[in-house]
């Protein structure tokens, strides 16, 4: 393989190594052979230009991931035997074997330490979070410990990460503690959460009775949903058991769960049982449009079945634990296992972190996935809801809510744009707002089923750390590798109108 010439590519450098970040504007010739020794014959003759001279051995494949349109080969830098953490390289080949993207985090060979200097035990550093945390810390669940090393600036430093889980409230944390002084590199709550009340209807009570006055007496408190409210439904793939169990979810996290050895799960929502068998008909059938839109077999998303507590915490309160690869939901206020949308969004954490794990550890991220989740619960449901209410998310959870009318949690149409209406240090889930906006144009652009799969797509060559631009390119990139681009004219006029770029 020849190397890029100059001119025929473009690249942003990273801000503390001078070496490339990422590199695209290419394609690559068509290449025989597998992805993996595709992909490094691409870097040996590129080392120079990405700076990895030196390193080429000490980047073992970690894996490589079949997305519909396109094949990412994912490498992860190792320095004396230890993970250097976000160091890695990621190739991205279309269905022809071009290399059409490289992504480049590899810390360069003359900024490499040459000894270790570890002064904490794995136990000291654990305590160091924990005190961190304060009285929150007391009674967390540690998850197994790795030592690694930890990008500053233009040096490593050797660190332990240290992941707490708390039940009550539900918190999860990664923290990264320097080996050295024991002082805190990095600090991250790792749950993707949201406050919402919700319903657990098809999608919810609101649509089905057209509206939400019918759910509200006069003086303004919640009505019981009447039988108008609720559609009887097919539960697919149970194991049997008599359990919500199946081959793509399972509800075994739930205390008191309900058996019936008929499988006749028919309650309503004040009785037992009410929330699971919702949650398992969301779900499976979310997993199922995901294989409808391509994502089974070998390129399957979810290997293993979605695990669900519907009882999770009294507090108003759902999450999506990223350590322990489930979803829970809370019964504060309204029941939010109630909810088909509350459980979609939540599920669209799932998703992103299935493709990309631990999706969301920086501002930008954190707001693409909030907005990921709005907009994916948003066009699921949109056919199936009145058409005021298409935009609004979560209309059950929030039903007292004054804040939108009608009301709501959220919307997928505001008008805002990430330049202007972007807020450093803001509420991921008001900045991300901005995201589903943008997704929501890109679907009524394109229709759902085409928008949503050039977006599940785009996952493929994120990172946790991913900013909104680089998911404006990804979408791009996405729809060149599944339909040849012929939407990149409107999707681009979507990227402008909400000022992302420059793609």
């Amino acid at each position: 393989m020849k190397p890029l010439e100059p001119g025929a590519f473009r690249t942003v450098a990273a801000e503390h190594y001078g070496t490339p970040k990422e590199v695209w504007g290419f394609r690559t010739r068509p290449e025989s052979g597998g992805p993996v020794r595709i992909a490094r014959r691409f870097l040996r003759a590129n080392q120079s230009l990405l700076g990895l001279e030196g390193l080429l051995g000490a980047l073992p494949t970690a894996r490589t991931v079949e997305s519909l349109g396109a094949t990412h080969v994912i490498l992860q830098q190792r320095h004396r035997r230890l993970r250097v953490h976000r160091a890695y390289v990621t190739l991205h080949l279309d269905r022809k074997r071009r290399v059409y993207l490289v992504k480049n985090r590899a810390i360069p060979q003359a900024l490499l330490p040459e000894t270790l200097e570890a002064r904490l035990t794995a136990g000291e550093a654990e305590r160091r979070a924990r005190k961190a945390l304060g009285r929150r810390g007391r009674g967390a669940h540690a998850f197994p410990m790795e030592r690694l090393w930890f990008p500053r600036r233009d040096r490593l430093e050797l660190a332990y990460k240290v992941r707490l889980q708390h039940d009550r409230p539900r918190r999860e944390w990664i923290f990264y503690v320097n080996a050295r002084t024991g002082g805190i590199l990095s600090r991250w709550d790792n749950l993707a959460k949201t406050t919402g009340r919700a319903c657990v209807f098809d999608p919810n009570p609101v649509a089905a009775l057209g509206g939400h006055r019918a759910l509200l007496t006069p003086g303004g408190r919640v009505r019981r949903p009447p039988d108008a409210a609720y559609k009887e439904v097919e539960l697919h793939d149970l194991d049997g058991t008599g359990r919500l169990d199946g081959r793509r979810v399972r509800t075994d996290l739930t205390t008191g769960r309900v058996r019936n050895p008929s499988h006749e799960f028919c309650f309503e929502a004040h009785q037992p049982g009410f929330e699971e068998a919702n949650a398992y008909f969301h779900i499976d059938r979310a997993i199922r449009y995901l294989e409808e839109l391509g994502y089974r077999g070998r390129r399957r998303v979810f290997t293993a079945p979605l695990r669900v507590n519907v009882r999770a915490s009294r507090a108003d309160q759902s999450w999506y634990s990223p350590g322990t690869r489930s979803l829970h939901f809370g019964v504060g206020a309204v029941d939010d296992a109630e909810d088909g949308e509350t459980i979609v969004h939540e599920f669209g954490h799932a998703l992103q972190d299935a493709i990309v794990p631990d999706f969301g550890q920086s501002e930008e991220a954190a707001a693409m996935g909030e907005g990921f989740g709005d907009y994916l619960a948003a066009s699921f449901f949109a056919d199936l809801k009145p058409r005021r209410y298409r935009t609004s998310v979560m209309c059950w959870d929030a039903i007292t809510f004054p804040d939108y009318d009608p009301p709501c949690l959220r919307r997928v149409d505001e008008s805002w744009t990430f330049e202007e209406d972007f807020v450093e240090g803001g509420d991921e889930h008001d900045n991300g707002e901005i995201w589903s906006a943008t997704l929501w144009d890109v679907r009524r652009a394109l229709g759902r089923r085409r928008a949503d799969r050039i977006i599940v797509e785009s996952h493929f060559q994120l990172d946790g750390f991913t900013r909104f631009d680089r998911g404006a390119r990804a979408i791009l990139d996405a729809d060149r590798n599944l339909y040849g681009g012929r939407h990149r004219r409107a999707l681009e006029r979507v990227f402008r109108k909400r000022r992302i770029g420059p793609v």
